[in-house]
């Protein structure tokens, strides 16, 4: 019977590598981007609509390096024995999987290309489908008589003293974010994300499985969109979410910063405004391709030029720091060490470093982690649909996220630096900052009273296309909505002091018409602040009293 099992061991093992075939993968570098047919002029050719706007609102030119690639190099490429995986636009690569190394030499030998970077090897195996973890039964909250809508994740709000933000209606809406990681297991099915926006699911990993590969994504999006009121309550619940597959689970290689690279630049074709990234690298399964601290320059890695280059192109990346504090390593990873990145270290619901979170200072000499965020125990969902508490930058990084988009839906027209600047500035260190904390823990209410300030000054009446305040007496303003889609008991009216509290909030009635007095702000306040929220829009209107 022993040799029977053992003919059968065999034979199994046999069938499996007779299944794996040996493949590299290179990154080609191109002189140009050949013959293509595009102008700065009719950017709506390349990029979206949302894109085009977003661009305007941050004062970003569109450029030569918003153009694509054109498809005779990707042909080329392809009849000189390379399946092309990959590309990028913004730095002219062509990222191609080849069964024998030697190969690449016939990449080498075409005009256009400038050189070759070895990124991957490995076994490519004949994937099975992949069997998703069933859900324990989760339902949909009911948010019923619910004093504390934050829940578990509570602790996380106060620390940041952001409790107040979404109470005041600033929750992200109308600002699009896209969540770059290793899978979204379960996400379109777990009850706690349905009223979730989610725009689209996208992989850019060879036969990748965005809603089965790995839950990690889904725990990273819980923080930042979570709706369970009483339970846990993410930090932007209505913003507008791309939810993108980047991370090769089963293998560790610089091959996968090009996927990145690829979802970033997707992103930005798409109007992203604000990227959240929970990953990082360090040391590759090839030692060879490992960084060094001296490589932490942002400049080195291709991933950091391209976070670099997202912001020059209008969004906001937050990344992680990573988790090295107590390991050898101890340093931040890439893209951490991007200049244009806010990278996020991790503290516990302590205030206190935790000690897993990897340390500054870049090896230029810059100052990294930007800012610390609750990283040990955040609350996060899991495949299973289950509420627990998770530990990493990887969960301290989409929390801040979500904080920030909550701001930027206050003026989605503010600048992205000077909202930036304000986060940081608004860091408990900031006078003080280290390679440890770096900036401290951002005040929120603070941010948010900063960000209310931005926001041009009317002093008499304001209108739009979407709805109009105008004064019909001492201390009495009248409200009226003019959205074609408007219902009754969906638009809200709310009003705001000085420095961003809730004095009264309200539905509108029927008529889409709605009287209110501000008497009572006259006495303590020298401005308020008229806060609409629609399904599909918002609006944040500074009034001189």
């Amino acid at each position: 019977m022993k040799q029977i099992y053992f003919l059968l061991f065999i034979v199994l093992t046999f069938s499996l590598q007779a299944q794996d075939v040996q493949q590299y993968k290179f990154r080609v570098y191109l002189k140009d981007k050949g013959d293509i047919d595009y102008s700065v002029d009719n950017p709506e050719k390349f990029l979206s609509l949302k894109a085009i706007d977003r661009k305007k609102r941050q004062n970003v030119i569109v450029d030569e390096s918003d153009f694509p690639i054109s498809p005779d190099y990707f042909m080329q490429l392809a009849h000189a024995g390379g399946e092309v995986i990959s590309y990028s636009k913004w730095f002219k690569t062509i990222v191609v999987q080849l069964n024998d190394s030697a190969q690449i030499e016939n990449a080498l030998n075409l005009p256009f290309v400038d050189s070759v970077k070895y990124v991957w090897k490995g076994f490519v195996r004949n994937k099975t489908k992949i069997i998703r973890p069933r859900l324990f039964h989760t339902a949909p909250a009911d948010i019923s008589n619910v004093e504390n809508i934050h829940g578990l994740a509570e602790k996380q709000f106060v620390m940041h003293n952001a409790q107040n933000l979404h109470k005041s209606g600033f929750t992200g809406k109308g600002i699009n974010v896209g969540v770059i990681d290793a899978g979204f297991t379960n996400v379109d099915v777990i009850p706690f994300f349905a009223s979730n926006n989610i725009v689209e699911y996208k992989s850019f990993v060879p036969d990748g499985e965005v809603l089965a590969d790995s839950d990690h994504g889904t725990k990273v999006f819980s923080t930042i969109s979570a709706v369970v009121p009483g339970k846990m309550m993410g930090s932007a619940t209505a913003s507008n979410f791309y939810l993108l597959h980047s991370e090769d689970v089963s293998t560790e290689f610089p091959v996968e910063e090009d996927y990145w690279v690829r979802a970033v630049e997707y992103a930005d074709s798409v109007g992203v405004d604000l990227i959240n990234s929970s990953l990082g690298y360090s040391n590759f399964d090839d030692k060879e391709l490992s960084y060094s601290h001296d490589d932490l320059n942002g400049l080195t890695s291709i991933m950091s030029q391209a976070a670099d280059m997202a912001y020059d192109k209008g969004m906001i990346i937050v990344t992680s720091a990573g988790n090295e504090g107590n390991k050898p390593w101890e340093k931040i990873s890439v893209p951490g060490d991007a200049a244009k990145a806010l990278t996020v270290g991790a503290v516990s619901s302590d205030s206190l470093i935790a000690s897993f979170s990897s340390r500054g200072f870049t090896a230029d000499g810059r100052l990294k982690p930007d800012v610390v965020s609750v990283g040990r125990g955040t609350m996060t969902i899991s495949k299973p649909g289950n509420i627990e508490p998770s530990n990493g930058t990887s969960f301290s990084a989409p929390f801040m996220t979500g904080l920030i988009a909550s701001l930027w839906s206050i003026n989605p027209d503010l600048d992205r630096g000077e909202l930036l600047d304000i986060v940081r500035e608004s860091g408990d260190r900031f006078h003080n900052p280290d390679s440890v904390y770096g900036n401290g823990i951002p005040d929120i209410g603070l941010s948010a009273s900063r960000v209310l300030k931005t926001l041009p000054l009317c002093e008499g009446e304001y209108e739009d296309e979407l709805f109009a305040v105008s004064k019909i007496g001492a201390g009495r303003l009248e409200f009226t909505i003019k959205d074609e889609k408007f219902k009754p008991e969906v638009y809200v009216v709310s009003l705001l002091d000085e420095v961003g509290d809730v004095v009264l909030q309200q539905p509108f009635p029927e008529e889409g018409t709605n009287v209110v007095s501000v008497a009572e702000l006259v006495e303590d306040n020298d401005f308020f602040h008229v806060v609409v929220i629609a399904p599909h829009w918002q609006k944040t209107v500074r009034f001189k009293l």
